[in-house]
């Protein structure tokens, strides 16, 4: 946390200086302003808060985007392709990501989204070989298991 803390104050100050090389004219008559080793002066400070407001805006978003669900079409699994895509979910939770399947109850934990979707390609995987070996199965794990035959293209 720290780190991303660091990052964002010298991505500001960054920004600032870029914006200062930016301005035509310097206002000799504002007060001199010291910050970070280069000197601004005042009115210059005054005229970079809406941008650093629209900055800290868009961190807030992000951070907030970051947090939220996020649906992707999964085409392939880790040796099969499919017919059409799956839709899966992937959600942020204590510990890492979760990525589920819409059709069925089925997920993949990991880290990053990416390891929780690997997880999810071998599951799936994994899950339609055990069911291939044998129809003794409830009705719900058999509709399940056409589902997944018609689903992944065994070549």
């Amino acid at each position: 946390m720290t780190e991303t803390a660091t990052n964002s104050a010298s991505d500001t100050i960054v920004s600032f200086y870029d914006w200062k090389s930016k301005q035509k004219e310097s206002d000799t008559t504002s007060v001199p302003v010291v910050a970070e080793e280069e000197v601004a002066t005042s009115l210059e400070l005054e005229q970079l808060i809406p941008h650093i407001a629209t900055y800290i805006e868009r961190m807030n978003f992000a951070d907030y985007k970051k947090n939220e669900a996020t649906t992707i079409k999964l085409n392939l699994l880790e040796t099969k392709r499919l017919r059409h895509p799956l839709d899966v979910i992937i959600e942020e939770d204590d510990e890492g990501f979760i990525a589920r399947v819409v059709d069925f109850s089925l997920f993949g934990c990991g880290d990053d989204r990416i390891e929780a979707v690997d997880a999810l390609k071998f599951e799936i995987e994994s899950l339609y070989f055990d069911l291939i070996e044998d129809d003794n199965f409830t009705e719900e794990w058999l509709n399940i298991k056409n589902f997944l035959k018609e689903l992944i293209i065994d070549s």
